[in-house]
């Protein structure tokens, strides 16, 4: 998919120009969400537009170019303006402007910063309680022989995945996490994933060491991909696969910190009872879900896990900072490869003012697109909206085959690298004017 499951719903308004309609329904979508000026504006956020075809950030001003508080398209520069009123107030910005947020130098769209924003504010209290661990162990009993239990018992996170694991038919007896086949295991895994999260789980691995607890990543299968921790603990996690290569999704191994998080893409902690096969129930775990910065989808999780006697609340602000460090790892990383981009791309986008120009980086997504590929692209393929949000899978450089077909416009006589600094960055797609 080029656009990130459960995106914004497209507006057709918002394909083209920026208008003040457009701007004004994106308003009212992202209103509530973290979206607005005045919401994320306390965490440092700036109302700020995105120049896709140059890449500049630029800051949303009034017409005297004094800062705005709001998104106001009077003070963009005139080479970003398509028309104005009899006023001399915009009415509409070429096609390639993008309403978003500035902070820390970096440009954020409206759907980025509403997540950025959401992981920055306290969360609601998400703890398990281990005082209810014999009343549990009682309902699960119940629950696995006629799907019955005390209403007041167990938390949503809880009752919401029991349910789902008696949908699924699993074993409540199963006696450890299934393991992924030999090829599985070999294969490559995402590795920006693990180059992010190696200095973090080092880190975990180091604080856990004495603490009879380990970290874990997995990727977004719920496969464990890396663990660090206490030698002894891992030793033990090992007789029920807590270890690479286990696959601890809920429809694999049932309720557990990392297979429910990855289902209710939230931070889970369950302490043993709260799981849902009875051999899991030894352990007590906190996790939470890692998002990629650049559409917000799920990668993997960060997770400690111990035996029910390592039991520490704390447990679940450790796994949620850990994720938010990897996060701020990826995130450097996907902002760096932008600005390698951007710079490897300049004389292409210079010289080249003739063609329909989109640069995108390895991983295939969308970094820079001029005016007439945007023209280009509504005469072949008018249902693709080309945002920084963008990506085509067939345009990622380190996948081994890609998960979809890449449009019928994307032939290889039209792909040029991008380099930069001696290293292939990106990816160049011209699209000439008889296409």
């Amino acid at each position: 998919m080029n656009v990130m499951t459960g995106s914004t719903p497209q507006n057709p308004a918002l394909e083209g120009e920026l208008t003040l309609a457009a701007l004004q329904w994106q308003n009212d979508v992202f209103r509530g969400r973290g979206g607005v000026s005045e919401e994320i504006r306390p965490l440092g956020f700036r109302p700020a537009f995105y120049d896709l075809e140059t890449g500049a950030i630029h800051a949303s001003r009034f017409a005297n170019g004094s800062p705005a508080p709001m998104h106001l398209l009077d003070g963009l520069p005139d080479d970003l303006v398509a028309c104005r009123l009899p006023s001399g107030a915009v009415a509409a910005t070429r096609p390639g402007v993008v309403a978003g947020f500035e902070r820390q130098g970096n440009f954020y769209t409206r759907l980025q910063a509403s997540q950025a924003a959401a992981q920055m504010r306290d969360r609601a209290n998400l703890l398990s309680h281990p005082e209810d661990h014999r009343a549990l162990l009682s309902a699960w009993e119940h629950f696995v022989s006629d799907g019955r239990y005390p209403a007041d018992l167990l938390r949503p996170v809880v009752e919401g995945s029991w349910s789902r694991c008696l949908r699924f038919g699993l074993d409540p007896e199963l006696p450890a996490a299934p393991l992924a086949a030999r090829q599985r295991q070999a294969a490559p895994q995402p590795a920006r994933l693990r180059e992010a999260a190696q200095p973090i789980l080092q880190r975990a691995g180091a604080v856990l060491a004495h603490c009879e607890s380990v970290a874990l990543l997995t990727g977004n299968d719920g496969m464990i991909v890396d663990v660090a921790g206490d030698a002894r603990t891992r030793l033990h996690a090992e007789d029920y696969n807590l270890a690479v290569g286990g696959l601890w999704a809920e429809e694999a191994v049932g309720t557990n910190a990392i297979g429910t998080a990855l289902a209710e893409e939230q931070p889970v902690q369950l302490y043993g009872g709260e799981h849902y096969c009875g051999v899991i129930k030894r352990w007590t775990c906190s996790a939470e879900v890692i998002r990629d910065p650049h559409d917000g989808h799920v990668l993997g999780v960060f997770d400690i896990s111990g035996l029910t006697d390592s039991y520490r609340d704390h447990a679940l602000e450790f796994a949620i900072t850990g994720a938010r460090l990897i996060e701020a790892n990826l995130a450097s990383a996907y902002f760096r490869a932008r600005r390698e981009v951007i710079e490897g791309s300049a004389e292409s986008f210079q010289h080249w003012t003739g063609e329909g120009l989109l640069a995108f980086d390895r991983h295939g997504q969308l970094v820079r697109a001029n005016g007439a590929a945007h023209l280009a692209l509504r005469r072949i393929d008018a249902d693709r909206a080309m945002t920084p949000q963008t990506r085509i899978e067939a345009l990622d450089l380190d996948a081994d085959e890609p998960a979809e077909a890449p449009p019928p416009w994307l032939g290889e006589p039209h792909r040029h690298p991008i380099v930069f600094a001696h290293r292939v960055v990106g990816t160049l797609i011209v699209l000439p004017h008889s296409l």
